[in-house]
This record gives C-alpha cells, structure tokens and sequence, in this order.
C-alpha cells in the first residue's frame, strides 16, 4: 500500500511539472504573439526581425497584397504601407488560442485596429491570424502568418 501511495505522489509531481511547463510555453509563444502585433502597432517592422523568421522564400499572407515572398520582402512591404499611416493601434481578441505538438505551435486569434492616416482619415479593422511558430535555439520564431479581413458579404 505504501509503495502504491508512493508511486501516485511521484506520478502526481511529474504530472504537475510537465503541466507547468506546458504553461510556461504557451505563455512564452502568447508572449510572441503579443510582441510581434504591438511592433506592427508601433509601426515598426524591423523591430520583428528577431521575432518572424528570415528563412527562405516562405509565404506570408498579410491584408494586401495576396502574399509576400520570404521576411524581406514582408518587411519592406509594410514599411511601404505604413508611410501613410500616422498611427496604429492592435487590439487582440480574449479569443486568442495556443495549440502546440513538440516544438511546433499554431496560434488564432481575432484583433481589431485603428489607425490614423496623414491624409486625416481613420480607419478601422477588424480581422483574424492564424500564426504558425517553431521553436529554434529556445526561442519561439513566427514561420508562417495568415492575417484576413471577413468578406463583406
């Protein structure tokens, strides 16, 4: 009997570790997440360089255009969008979701913005992501982006 108690005590230890770790991950990928839409909100693409990774051509799908072509060419397609804008400001959804298999997690979520133009005008979104991140040298990197706006239907 003793040495059932003992073997549920341990497995229950083991079991509370491996949860707090899993917390801590999610935690540190929801950190990611957040980081990365508030250097877009300060309209500050290269402060997401160590954030999104730079690895070959890899598809990003942001608003406009259809898609970009490798971290450069999404880098410098915002700095070129973001020359009219004044200000921006990210609000992401309470509905933001982590999901992660090993050292692979995807993340939804839904956001709204507002942004102020040169031109005077204002202008609001409201849209969703779904982020894709891996984790590389301890560190959760953004590998894919898919940023929609609904339809108007």
């Amino acid at each position: 009997m003793r040495r059932m108690m003992l073997a549920v005590l341990v497995l229950g230890v083991v079991m509370a570790g491996s949860a707090q770790a899993a917390d801590s991950e999610a935690a540190a990928i929801r950190a990611t997440i957040e980081k990365a839409y508030q250097n877009w909100g300060a309209l500050n693409p290269d402060a997401n360089d160590a954030l999104y990774s730079a690895q070959g051509d890899t598809a990003w799908y942001d608003i406009s255009p259809m898609q970009y072509k490798g971290w450069a060419d999404y880098k410098a397609g915002t700095k070129k969008l973001f020359e009219g804008f004044k200000d921006l400001t990210f609000t992401i959804g309470d509905d933001l979701s982590v999901n992660r298999e090993g050292k692979v997690a995807w993340v939804t979520l839904t956001w709204k913005g507002v942004a102020h133009l040169k031109d005077g005008k204002e202008l609001r979104l409201e849209g969703r992501g779904t982020e894709v991140l891996q984790k590389q040298k301890g560190k959760w990197i953004i590998v894919h982006e898919h940023v929609s706006l609904p339809a108007p239907l």
